[in-house]
């Protein structure tokens, strides 16, 4: 019986959370498979008003730390305009752990971007952070394989903001002939919510086409 249960927790290591996926289409020649996700994280192609009010918040406080004067429904407007930029958004809106998930066409006389290039990109992003003002305490960089893509960059960041821990981690890559970016943000609210993040970000699969 005790080596049955090691059996299992060892197969429970090296599984994905969900064993099955679901497949959404963006455009005709562009889908994205995710794994199976648990209650109450949602997918949709439109932010919740939740994912709406949090992104103002965060706009408010820009506007505040830099001595500027915003009003909440400027806020609001301007969170759903940066909203929708994104594809596709995955979100926990009981904890506010949300993934934004976002494609954009490359030339089709342009080369393919290095491994380099998708490294440097993946940098800026992460760069973000320091941008909004938020303390660093740890930072990774890693290539990584997504299936699909032809190049892709992971990384993960770990901050403080007034003194509160957060975790901002992603994938920055290409598949051709798209630049795709995965942004996966963790406000720790929940310690459920780190597991399906890595599960999204672990198992994401996109079919793309010219």
């Amino acid at each position: 019986m005790r080596k049955f249960i090691i059996l299992v927790l060892a197969a429970l290591l090296f599984f994905p959370l969900g064993v099955s996926a679901e497949v959404y289409e963006l455009r005709r020649n562009l889908s994205v498979i995710l794994p199976e996700l648990p209650a109450p994280w949602t997918v949709s192609r439109e932010a919740s008003p939740a994912l709406v009010e949090h992104l103002a918040e965060h706009l408010l406080e820009d506007a505040e730390r830099a001595g500027r004067t915003l009003s909440k429904d400027d806020a609001l407007r301007g969170a759903r305009q940066r909203l929708a930029t994104n594809d596709l958004m995955i979100f926990n809106e009981q904890s506010e752990a949300h993934v934004l998930i976002s494609f954009s066409p490359i030339g089709r006389r342009d080369a393919d971007p290095s491994a380099d290039a998708v490294a440097i990109s993946a940098r800026y992003a992460a760069e973000g952070v320091s941008d909004e003002g938020w303390e660093k305490t740890a930072e990774e960089h890693r290539p990584v394989e997504v299936k699909g893509a032809q190049q892709a960059q992971y990384f993960k960041i770990e901050y403080t903001e007034d003194g509160d821990p957060h975790l901002f981690m992603g994938i920055v890559g290409y598949a051709r002939p798209f630049w795709f970016w995965v942004y996966a943000n963790d406000h720790l609210k929940d310690p459920a919510d780190r597991p399906v993040l890595e599960n999204i970000l672990n198992n994401i699969e996109i079919r793309a086409s010219r």
